[in-house]
């Protein structure tokens, strides 16, 4: 989602759970919960394919993520379904507005291991050396201080975390990219481009071994 500058003196930090209800992840299907609520969810997800994507990342069962821009949940749903009752997914955004719509689409659907999280233009307010990876798609060109915001990111991340960004080529250049992230203090492991056709590459960084604790 979008991070204007205005919104860094209004955001606040909240957590809450998106599910209240534990209902049985195991009834959410493809017809339910993965489903894209809008053509324009449809749209993205035919080019950007959520299982191709959280395979070439890596997202497995049991994993601790967070997705920041999480808007209105499309990817949060792929994600929290992936990662299965024994792992969890929080949800970042600085808009108020999407989250509600997240928190509600999560109850809906039964995701108890989905968090929200209201967080800042230049900090996510993620959970302190808690996450295996932290992923963000279609916003990072969205992020008006991108360096200071995944350099406050770090601290969540496990030593072995890795950042997964996917981001349209025509947006931002993988040389911007890599050279903003190393700023932030990350080290690019790989370039996935098998979506170069759909106009986006898949970018994995990890903690630069300078930052790791």
């Amino acid at each position: 989602m979008f991070r204007p500058a205005a919104a860094a003196t209004a955001a606040i930090a909240i957590l809450s759970p998106c599910a209240p209800e534990a209902h049985a992840q195991e009834t959410a299907t493809a017809e339910g919960v993965l489903a894209p609520e809008n053509a324009n969810e449809a749209r993205l997800n035919r080019l950007q394919p959520p299982d191709q994507v959280m395979d070439a990342i890596g997202i497995q069962a049991g994993m601790i993520g967070a997705e920041i821009g999480a808007g209105r949940g499309r990817y949060v749903v792929q994600l929290a379904v992936r990662v299965g009752e024994s792992g969890k997914i929080y949800a970042e955004d600085i808009d108020a507005t999407a989250l509600r719509h997240l928190d509600q689409r999560c109850e809906r659907w039964g995701l108890a291991n989905v968090v929200s999280i209201l967080g800042d233009v230049t900090d996510p307010r993620l959970p302190a050396g808690e996450l295996d990876f932290i992923f963000a798609i279609s916003s990072y060109h969205h992020f008006s201080d991108p360096i200071t915001l995944l350099r406050n990111a770090r601290s969540a991340l496990k030593p072995e975390g890795m950042v997964a960004i996917g981001e349209w080529l025509q947006s931002t250049s993988p040389e911007e990219i890599e050279a903003q992230m190393s700023a932030a203090g990350y080290t690019l492991e790989r370039t996935e481009t098998f979506l170069e056709a759909n106009d986006l590459y898949i970018y994995v960084f990890r903690i630069a071994d300078a930052h790791r604790q």
